[in-house]
């Protein structure tokens, strides 16, 4: 085992919780948003609600964390596939497909059907025609039509339609794709081992590409590309540290990137999600330089099960947590008293055993459908290598 692989297994139980983490403070930060008051507006003020609302106040900073994380595995897979002269974009593009796919078309489906049982519900039926201003531009309703669940289906939300229904973490989904095309396509332009007339062929398509998504998923590639240069340095750092000293330092800066995120925003927005998008890059690249082979067996255990269903989490919360919000609370939003926190902490608890459950049937066997697709005779071949 070589000390790259050695290294991969000491911090990826920290990055299995990173990403689970990263998941539930999606989750919270829209079951808070649905249910409860704005600060502002609450009756008592605490230093225990302060508390509550600023920690559930970072979805979208994990969205950011999501972005890296995607950078750092998929584009450092692809700068050592190239490299090492493996390069298959049947293999590539039929790994990712399968990923994103196997929860993406359940996630459409079960949405669509949680989205139309709330429609026809008279208590519940004013959020879905009428919108909530804070996750809605036009009404779920007009969100809910088949165009828009295949434009969704092919990754065209944020490009030529909305998010379909009242799932609005689609968006995301649509940058992360489309990186997925656009990287490759430029690391093989600058491949010396690629021939001339094919990498004037992938200059093209990458420059078609990045003219096709517009100029805000452009924007927000170099957050994407932040976690590929984290790899790039993990693997050109020598000297690696056992002390935890690095990660301390850059969990410190992390953490202070994203409370000056949430009392300040520099304009254009964008410019205060590089800062949360390379604070995590720094804290990140510590991580996998300082990290110790200490972690317990119920920490490892735990962050491996909440990361393996951490996508389906994130894709498919939304629209039964807004068909409770119909349900539950159609007058208006909650204070945070004891009763309705209980309340709160039981509707968490249902969407992670909801998500959980859908995963066993869709993330849990991405493994076994992707080596069963690549082993059938339609994908049967020689591998084109470069």
């Amino acid at each position: 085992m070589t000390k790259d692989s050695r290294l991969a297994k000491r911090t990826s139980v920290h990055l299995d919780a990173i990403r689970g983490v990263s998941a539930v403070a999606v989750l919270l930060y829209h079951l808070r948003g649905l249910f409860f008051v704005d600060y502002p507006q609450l009756a008592g003020k605490s230093i225990f609600l302060m508390a509550l609302y600023a920690f559930t106040g970072y979805g979208h900073q994990a969205v950011m964390v999501f972005f890296v994380l995607s950078g750092y595995f998929i584009g450092t897979n692809v700068l050592v596939s190239v490299g090492n002269g493996r390069w298959s974009w049947r293999t590539y593009l039929l790994s990712r497909v399968t990923r994103l796919h196997l929860v993406l078309f359940p996630a459409l489906v079960l949405g669509a059907v949680w989205d139309r049982i709330g429609m026809r519900i008279p208590q519940a039926a004013s959020i879905y025609y009428d919108g909530l201003y804070k996750f809605y531009g036009p009404s779920v309703a007009l969100r809910s039509t088949v165009p828009i669940f295949f434009e969704n289906f092919f990754y065209l939300q944020s490009i030529i339609s909305p998010a379909f229904g009242s799932n609005t973490p689609l968006w995301s989904l649509s940058y992360e794709f489309w990186y997925y095309l656009v990287f490759p396509a430029l690391i093989l332009v600058a491949a010396t081992c690629v021939e001339i007339r094919l990498r004037i062929l992938y200059a093209g398509l990458a420059l078609l590409l990045l003219w096709f998504v517009g100029a805000l998923i452009v924007f927000y590639f170099p957050i994407w590309l932040a976690g590929t240069l984290v790899g790039r340095l993990q693997r050109a750092t020598k000297v690696r540290s056992r002390s935890l000293t690095l990660p301390l330092v850059g969990g410190v800066i992390f953490i202070a990137c994203l409370a000056w995120s949430r009392r300040h925003h520099l304009s254009p927005d964008l410019l205060t999600d590089y800062l949360v998008a390379f604070g995590f890059a720094l804290w990140l690249y510590t991580l996998l330089l300082g990290s110790r082979e200490d972690a317990s067996p119920a920490y490892a255990y735990g962050a491996k099960k909440l990361a393996g269903f951490s996508y389906t989490l994130y894709l498919t919360h939304m629209p039964m947590l807004l068909l409770l919000r119909g349900l539950l609370a159609p007058h208006g939003n909650w204070q945070p008293d004891s009763l309705h926190l209980a309340y709160a902490l039981g509707i968490a608890m249902l969407l992670l055993t909801y998500s959980y459950w859908v995963a066993e049937f869709t993330e849990a066997r991405t493994a076994s459908v992707r080596r069963r697709l690549l082993e059938s005779k339609i994908f049967l071949g020689s591998e084109p290598r470069l």
